[in-house]
C-alpha cells in the first residue's frame, strides 16, 4: 500500500468518523426533547392536580369538618 492510498484511507475513516459522531450527537438530541415533552406533561398534570387539592383543601365544608373533627 503506497502513502497515496494510505492517505485516502486516512481521510475516509475521518469522514466516516465524522457521520457517526455527527448521527449520534442528533439522536441524543432528539432522545433529550423527547424526555423533556414528557416532564414538561408530567409538570402540567402535577399543577392541575395541585389546584385541585388547593380546591379541595380551601372548600368551606373541609375546613369545618376539620373544625368539628378537632373537638
Amino acid at each position: 500500500m503506497g502513502p497515496f492510498e494510505v492517505a485516502v484511507v486516512a481521510i475516509v475513516c475521518g469522514i466516516i468518523y465524522k457521520l457517526a459522531n455527527t448521527y449520534l450527537e442528533h439522536k441524543g438530541a432528539i432522545v433529550a426533547e423527547q424526555e423533556l415533552s414528557k416532564m414538561r406533561q408530567e409538570m402540567d398534570e402535577m399543577k392541575q392536580r395541585l389546584v385541585t387539592l388547593e380546591q379541595i383543601v380551601t372548600d368551606e365544608s373541609y375546613q369545618l369538618k376539620s373544625k368539628i373533627d378537632s373537638l
